[in-house]
C-alpha cells in the first residue's frame, strides 16, 4: 500500500516496502521518497537499486547515488570483493541491504512503492514478433472510442493514445513502468495496452504487472543477436503467458507457437483463439475467426465469426495480417466486457498506425507503402499483401540494421526476390557496422542480380524507386516505418521514409 504523499511524491517506509521479500527484519524506520536504477536520477530520500549489469555492477555507482541523496542501497546478494569494498565504505553513510534474487523481486518492490497501480487499471499485454505495435494501438484506439481514457506503452511512445511521449525502449524498465501506471491512474486512465518485448520479459521489466489479458500475435525469427537462438527467444515470449496462465489469454491459433501454447495451457478457463482457420479456432469455447476476405483499394471486407456472434466487417486497413491484428483486438474488447455490436463498430473505425502498412495513394502516381517490416517473415507478409492491392509491379526498398542479427540479412533478400519485381537494397540503420558489409551480406540471398539495384543513400534509393514506378505500381519502403532518424556510425541523422516519399510525390505536408 502506498503511503501518504509529500509534494505529490509517494512516500513509504523502507520496512513496509520490503515486507515479504526475505530480507532482514531489523530494518530502520526510514522514509523512502523515490526509487532509482540510475545514480544520475537519484534525489534526496531515494532508494538506489544496484543490479549486476552486463558490463559492470550497479554498486560501482552507489557512492555517487549516496552523494546525490540516496538514504539506502539495495544490491544483489551475490557480489565480489570489489563490491564488498564499496559496501564497507558506504555503511557509515547509508543503509546497505543485500537482497537475494534482487532483479526478480524488483517488480514487487516497484509495485509496492507505487501503490499496486496496475491492479487499478485494465491492462492488456501484447507480445509476438510482428504486430505488437498495431494490436496495442488498435486496442487503445477502440477503448478510447468508448471511454476516452485509454493509454498505450510501446515502440511509438507512451501515454494517452493521442498524446504520446517518445520512448527509448518498447518496454520501459520495471521502476519506470510501475511509475507510469501510477501516473496513468492519477490521470483517470482506466485502460492501458502495452507491448511486452522479449528483451523486457528476459530482463523482468514487466514483473509484478497485474495483466488482465495477454495477447500473442505470432512468432518468427528476430533478436537472435540478443537471445542467441530461436528457442531462447521463444522461451522469453512464453514467459508472459506462463506467468499469467490464470488470467485470460488471447492466442493466434494459426501460428505454430500459438498452437503450442494452447496445447500446454488449454486447461486455462479463458483462452481466446483467433485466426482464419475455423476448425482450429473452435477448439476453444471462446473464439473469433474471419473468412470470405475481400481485398479492396481502400481496405478489407470479411465475415467475422465468433463465439459471441457473426457480422460482416469493413476495415480501412490494408494487408491481410491486419485482419489478424484486428481479430486480436476484438478478443480483448469482448474480454473487457464490451458487447459484440459495440466491438464491431469500434474495429470498423480503426485507423493505420504510423509506419505500419501506411499507404500514400495519389491519383495518377504510384502508391507508396511505408512499413516497419525488418524481419524475413514481416517482409514476406508486407510484400504478399501489397501485391493483393495492385495490378502493377511491386518495387521493394529495404536494408538491414547494423550490430543486429546478421543471419536474417540473406533471408530477407531471398524473400524480397521471390515476392517483388524489383529490389533496391539500401542503408537502414548501419550503426557501427560497415554499410557495404551489410549490403554484401544481404546480396548473398539474391540469385538474380538483374532484379537488383544497390543504392546506399536511402533518400536516393526511395527517389529511384518512385521515379521508376508506373501509376499502377506499388513501392514498398520497408524496415524503418515510423522512425524519424538514421543511425550511421555514432551519428543520429534526421530522416523519415514518409517525409521523403511525400516530397518526391510532391504532396504538401
Amino acid at each position: 500500500m502506498m503511503a501518504a504523499k509529500k509534494n505529490n511524491q509517494p512516500v513509504i517506509m523502507l520496512k513496509q516496502l520490503l515486507t515479504g521479500l526475505s530480507v532482514s527484519d531489523y530494518l530502520p524506520e526510514i522514509e523512502i521518497k523515490g526509487l532509482a536504477l540510475d545514480s544520475r536520477k537519484v534525489e534526496a530520500g531515494y532508494l538506489f537499486i544496484a543490479l549486476e549489469g552486463q558490463l559492470d555492477h550497479g554498486l560501482a555507482y552507489a557512492e555517487a547515488a549516496v552523494s546525490r541523496g540516496a538514504v539506502a542501497v539495495l544490491c544483489d546478494a551475490k557480489f565480489d570483493q570489489y563490491c564488498q569494498q564499496i559496501l564497507s565504505r558506504l555503511m557509515s553513510r547509508a543503509i546497505c541491504i543485500p537482497v537475494r534474487d534482487l532483479q526478480e523481486k524488483l517488480g514487487e518492490i516497484s509495485s509496492n512503492f507505487y501503490g499496486k497501480a496496475s491492479e487499478k487499471i485494465f491492462i492488456s499485454g501484447v507480445t509476438g514478433t510482428d504486430g505488437k505495435t498495431s494490436v496495442s494501438h488498435f486496442i487503445a484506439q477502440a477503448m478510447n472510442q468508448l471511454h476516452a481514457s485509454a493509454a498505450v506503452i510501446g515502440t511509438l511512445g507512451n501515454g494517452a493514445i493521442n498524446k504520446l511521449e517518445q520512448s527509448t525502449h518498447t518496454t520501459p524498465d520495471v521502476i519506470s513502468l510501475h511509475k507510469m501506471l501510477a501516473d496513468f491512474n492519477q490521470q483517470g486512465i482506466a485502460y492501458v495496452s502495452m507491448e511486452v518485448s522479449s528483451h523486457g520479459l528476459d530482463q523482468n521489466r514487466s514483473a509484478a504487472i497485474d495483466f488482465d489479458v495477454t495477447v500473442l500475435t505470432n512468432l518468427s525469427r528476430d533478436h537472435l543477436d540478443y537471445h542467441g537462438d530461436i528457442e531462447s527467444y521463444k522461451q522469453a515470449k512464453k514467459k508472459l503467458f506462463v506467468e499469467n496462465a490464470s488470467k485470460p489469454l488471447v492466442l493466434n491459433i494459426d501460428d505454430d507457437f500459438g498452437n503450442e501454447l494452447f496445447k500446454e495451457l488449454k486447461n486455462n478457463n479463458a483462452i481466446w483463439l483467433y485466426g482464419l482457420n475455423a476448425e482450429r479456432a473452435k477448439q476453444s469455447k471462446l473464439y473469433v475467426y474471419a473468412d470470405n476476405i475481400i481485398n479492396q483499394s481502400d481496405g478489407i471486407k470479411f465475415l467475422l465469426n465468433s463465439s459471441h456472434g457473426v457480422s460482416e466487417v469493413k476495415i480501412h486497413l490494408i494487408g491481410e495480417f491486419n485482419v489478424y491484428n484486428v481479430l486480436a483486438c476484438f478478443c480483448v474488447l469482448l474480454q473487457s466486457g464490451i458487447n459484440f455490436n459495440h466491438a464491431i463498430k469500434c474495429i470498423e473505425k480503426l485507423h493505420t498506425v504510423l509506419g505500419r502498412m501506411e499507404i500514400i495513394a495519389i491519383d495518377g502516381k504510384p502508391s507508396v507503402v511505408i512499413d516497419y517490416a525488418h524481419t524475413p517473415e514481416a517482409l514476406s507478409q508486407a510484400l504478399k499483401n501489397v501485391r493483393k492491392h495492385t495490378h502493377g509491379k511491386v518495387i521493394c526498398v529495404f536494408g538491414c540494421g547494423g550490430d543486429r542479427d546478421a543471419g536474417k540479412r540473406s533471408l530477407m533478400a531471398k524473400t524480397a526476390e521471390e515476392l517483388s519485381d524489383l529490389i533496391i537494397i539500401t542503408n537502414d540503420n548501419p550503426r557501427s557496422e560497415n554499410p557495404e558489409k551489410i549490403i554484401d551480406d544481404i546480396r548473398q540471398g539474391i540469385s538474380n542480380e538483374l532484379q537488383l539495384i544497390v543504392e546506399t543513400d536511402r533518400k536516393k534509393a526511395i527517389q529511384q524507386a518512385i521515379q521508376m514506378a508506373a501509376a499502377e505500381d506499388i513501392v514498398l519502403i520497408a524496415g524503418k516505418g515510423h522512425e524519424q532518424y538514421q543511425l550511421i556510425g555514432d551519428k543520429k541523422i534526421a530522416f523519415s521514409d514518409k517525409r521523403i516519399a511525400l516530397q518526391l510525390l510532391e504532396v504538401n505536408q
